[in-house]
C-alpha cells in the first residue's frame, strides 16, 4: 500500500512539473516510476550526431575583407588629413545644425499657436491654407521680439554699470588698501597685487587695445580680425534661421521622406527599436525647454520686481539676467547671483549685501515653490545625475554643453529605466510561474498525505473491529484454548 501510494505522489510531481515547463516527461529526460519509455529518447538524444558548421568562402565575401583592409590602411596612413576634412566638413554642416535646433525651439511656439488658431474653424478651407504661415510667422515675431527686449533692457544699463564701475573701483581699491584690518585679513599675495595694480594704466591698455590692435600689443588679435569673425558668425546664424524656416516649412513632408528612407534603408527590427528612443528624446527636450523657459520668466520677473521694490539699481538689467541664466540647472543660479552682486555693489557695497540676502530668499522660493509646480517631475531626473550632467557638458560644450546636457541625460536615464523595467517585470513572471508551481507541488502532497493518512486510518479501525470479536469469543469460550 505504501509502495503504491508513494509511486501515485511521485507521478503527479513528475506530471505538475512537466506541465509547467511545457515538456513531458520523455522529454524532461526524468526518470518517473511507472513510464518505461522516459529512459529510451534521453539515449536517442545522447547518440544523436552533432551538426557540423560550414562556411562558405565567397568571392564576395573576400572583396569585402579586402575592402574592409584597404579602408583601414588609408585610415591609419592619412590619419590627420582625414581629421583635417572631418573637421572642414563639420564646419561647413554647422548652419545646418544650428538651423535644426533653431527650427525645434521655434516649433514649439508654431504648434502651440496651430492647435488654438480658429479651433472652431478648422474645417474651412482658408483656415487650412493660412494656419501654417500665420502660425510660423507668429512665432518666428515672437522670438525675435523676446531677443530685442532682452537686448534693449541689458545693453543700455549694462553701458551705464561698466561706467560707474571703472569710475568706482579705483577707490574702493584705495579704501580697501589703506584699511589696515581688512587687508591683515587677506593672503600676503593679494594685499602686494591690490598695491601694485595701477588701474589706470590697465584701463588705457584696454582702451588702446581695442582702437590699434595687434600694432601695439604682440600676439593679439586686432580689431579688424574680431569684426571678420563677428560678420562670419552672423552669416552663420542668417543662415541656419532661413534653413530652419524651410524645416518648418514642409517638417510633414519631411518626415514623411526619413520615414520612408529609414524602412528602406534599414530592417524592420532597427525601425521599431529606434522609434521609442526617438520618441522619448523629443519628449524630454521639449518638457526641459519648456519648463526651463518658462522657470526663466517667472524667476526674472519676480527678481526684478523685488528689486524695485527694494530700491535697488539696475532693476530691469539684473532681472533680465537673472533670467536667463535661469535656463541652466543648477549652476545658473550662482552667475546670475554673481553679476548682480557685481552691478549692485558698483553703486554701494551695502545695497550689494542686500541683493545677496534677497537673491538667497528667492532661490528658496524658486527651488520649493516654483520649480516643482512649473517643471515638476517632467524630467524624472535626480538632482545627483542634472549636477553631473551639468558638469560634464560644461566641460565639454561650455554654456551650451550646459543646456544640452540635461535633456541627452535626461533620456539616457529614461531608456534605462525602461529597458530595467522590462526585464524586472519579466524576471517577476518568471518567478510567479516558479511560484505557481511550487504551490501546486504542495497541494499535491498535502492531497496525496491526507489520502494516505484517511486509508491508514481506516484501516486501523477494520483493524480494530475485526479483532474486538475475536477477543470476545476467547473469554467467553476458555475452554477451546485449553
Amino acid at each position: 500500500m505504501h509502495k503504491d501510494t508513494s509511486g501515485k505522489k511521485e507521478n503527479q510531481k513528475s506530471t505538475v512539473k512537466s506541465k509547467a515547463s511545457g515538456i513531458g516527461p520523455a522529454e524532461s529526460g526524468e526518470r518517473t516510476p511507472g513510464s518505461a519509455s522516459a529512459k529510451a529518447p534521453a539515449k536517442a538524444s545522447a547518440k544523436a550526431p552533432v551538426q557540423k558548421l560550414s562556411v562558405s568562402v565567397t568571392w564576395q565575401t573576400c572583396a569585402r575583407v579586402a575592402f574592409a583592409c584597404f579602408l583601414l590602411y588609408l585610415s591609419v596612413t592619412w590619419w590627420r588629413p582625414l581629421i583635417r576634412t572631418a573637421g572642414r566638413l563639420m564646419n561647413a554642416a554647422v548652419p545646418l545644425f544650428l538651423g535644426f535646433v533653431i527650427a525645434y525651439v521655434v516649433n514649439i511656439l508654431m504648434s502651440f499657436y496651430e492647435r488654438n488658431y480658429f479651433r472652431r474653424s478648422t474645417g474651412r478651407g482658408w483656415v487650412r491654407t493660412t494656419r501654417r504661415p500665420v502660425c510660423l510667422a507668429a512665432a518666428i515675431a515672437t522670438v525675435l521680439g523676446a531677443v530685442i527686449l532682452i537686448l534693449m533692457l541689458v545693453l543700455p544699463q549694462l553701458g551705464n554699470a561698466l561706467t560707474v564701475i571703472t569710475r568706482r573701483i579705483p577707490r574702493m581699491l584705495e579704501q580697501l588698501s589703506a584699511n589696515e584690518q581688512i587687508m591683515g585679513l587677506l593672503p600676503e599675495s593679494i594685499q602686494t597685487a591690490i598695491q601694485e595694480l595701477d588701474y589706470n594704466r590697465l584701463i588705457a591698455g584696454v582702451m588702446n587695445f581695442l582702437t590699434n590692435g595687434a600694432s601695439s600689443m604682440d600676439g593679439a588679435v586686432s580689431v579688424t580680425s574680431v569684426v571678420g569673425s563677428f560678420s562670419s558668425r552672423f552669416m552663420t546664424g542668417f543662415m541656419g534661421f532661413i534653413f530652419s524656416i524651410y524645416i518648418l516649412v514642409s517638417k510633414e513632408k519631411l518626415k514623411d521622406q526619413f520615414s520612408r528612407l529609414a524602412h528602406a534603408y534599414l530592417s524592420t527590427g532597427w525601425v521599431k527599436k529606434s522609434m521609442p528612443v526617438l520618441e522619448v528624446a523629443n519628449d524630454c527636450f521639449h518638457n526641459y525647454i519648456v519648463g526651463q523657459v518658462t522657470e526663466a520668466v517667472i524667476i526674472g520677473v519676480l527678481c526684478a520686481l523685488g528689486m524695485w521694490i527694494l530700491r535697488l539699481p539696475y532693476a530691469a538689467m539684473v532681472g533680465t539676467v537673472v533670467g536667463f541664466t535661469a535656463l541652466i540647472p543648477v549652476f545658473g543660479c550662482y552667475l546670475g547671483a554673481a553679476v548682480g552682486a557685481l552691478m549692485c555693489l558698483a553703486a554701494s557695497p551695502g545695497k550689494a549685501v542686500l541683493f545677496l540676502i534677497f537673491i538667497c530668499i528667492l532661490q528658496q522660493l524658486e527651488g520649493n515653490l516654483i520649480y516643482p509646480r512649473v517643471v515638476g517631475t517632467s524630467l524624472g531626473l535626480p538632482g545627483i545625475w542634472v549636477l553631473a550632467a551639468v558638469t560634464a557638458g560644461g566641460g565639454i560644450g561650455g554654456i551650451a554643453g550646459m543646456l544640452f546636457a540635461v535633456p541627452v541625460a535626461a533620456t539616457i536615464y529614461q531608456l534605462v529605466a525602461q529597458d530595467v523595467h522590462n526585464r524586472e517585470t519579466q524576471e517577476r513572471r518568471r518567478m510567479t510561474a516558479a511560484d505557481v508551481v511550487d504551490r501546486l507541488w504542495e497541494d499535491e502532497e498535502t492531497e496525496t498525505a491526507g489520502s494516505e493518512a484517511d486509508e491508514t486510518e481506516t484501516n486501523r479501525s477494520e483493524a480494530d473491529v475485526s479483532e474486538m470479536p475475536r477477543s470476545g469469543a476467547d473469554e467467553r469460550r476458555p475452554g477451546i484454548q485449553s
